[in-house]
């Protein structure tokens, strides 16, 4: 813990940027699930992360990176660990006609809004991608069969030694619901992303609707949830996996699969972390006894 309480104090006396102590994951996560944390550390320039990321390497500070958090489940027991929020490394910058940086702190929605109201096309879907963008690399994001990997041509991330490296595409190697940002260390910082101009205008703002429209009648939204909790398959849906497991409407304790979209874990209000992990591993357990069926949780689970 001292190593921490000399973080907070570097960060303090240098001007670094935000430090928040009186956080947990319950008010991190969109879950509203897991335990207090040892402070939030939110830098307000990449100039700020350079330098409390160094000091985080060389003194051994316990770090976790969070864009939204609205893919994680986390325990409810403390952690002795700094969370490193982004949400101000968010700037969109034209580089050429139909090149954009994007910082990874911007959210998915906000950026789609922003290409759309110019008349770029192709990043529509993230409007309804929840998190930020540096969170959707992470995990490839997607949704309507497109995802972040159709639109990446670079990546710029600091390794665990403090550098900063770009990744190409092909280096990042995105499979669906995967990156090599979930095999190495390190914060992605930025990404550059290749996109098409609209035949018409107005068109890219007429599909984040009929996107937004489809999604509110399908998904569960004004619920406590952290998106689809199982992967799909090629030819399959989650969701159909778990509907013919009987689960859809099932509850235990304050866990519920939604009655809406069976592939959607929500929290009713009083779920715990063990909670909400007994049943993803009771339908796991179920879908490989009863149906041979290996289910795969997407989120990030914090124990």
């Amino acid at each position: 813990m001292n190593n921490i309480n000399n973080f907070i104090n570097y960060v303090k006396d240098n001007y670094l940027g935000g430090i928040f102590t009186n956080y947990s994951f319950k008010d991190l996560t969109t879950l509203k699930i897991g335990g207090h944390i040892a402070c939030l550390y939110c830098p307000y320039t990449l100039d700020d992360l350079y330098i409390t990321y160094k000091y985080i390497i060389e003194n051994k500070v316990p770090y976790f990176v969070i864009g939204n958090g609205s893919n994680i489940l986390a325990n409810d027991n403390d952690f002795e660990i700094v969370v490193i929020c982004l949400k101000h490394l968010n700037k969109l910058t034209q580089i050429s006609k139909d090149k954009f940086i994007v910082g990874s702190g911007i959210p998915s929605s906000k950026l789609a809004f922003e290409l759309a109201k110019e008349g770029f096309t192709k990043s529509e879907f993230l409007s309804v991608v929840p998190g930020t963008i540096g969170g959707a690399i992470y995990m490839n994001a997607g949704a309507y069969n497109n995802s972040i990997s159709d639109i990446v041509e670079e990546v710029t991330y600091l390794t665990k030694d403090g550098k900063l490296v770009s990744l190409t595409k092909e280096e990042i190697d995105f499979k669906y619901r995967y990156s090599v940002f979930q095999e190495i260390k390190g914060i992605i910082i930025s990404a550059t992303l290749k996109l098409e101009k609209a035949f018409i205008k107005e068109m890219p703002l007429e599909k984040i609707a009929t996107f937004k429209k489809e999604k509110k009648n399908t998904q569960p939204l004004n619920v406590l949830s952290a998106g689809s909790t199982f992967k799909n398959f090629p030819n399959l849906k989650a969701w159909e996996i778990v509907d013919k497991l009987g689960y859809r409407g099932y509850i235990s304790n304050g866990a519920m699969v939604s009655k809406n979209h069976a592939n959607y874990i929500v929290n009713t209000g009083t779920a715990t972390y063990q909670d909400i992990l007994n049943l993803v591993n009771k339908i796991k357990e179920d879908a490989l006894s009863k149906l041979n069926i290996n289910l795969e949780c997407e989120w990030v689970i914090l124990n």
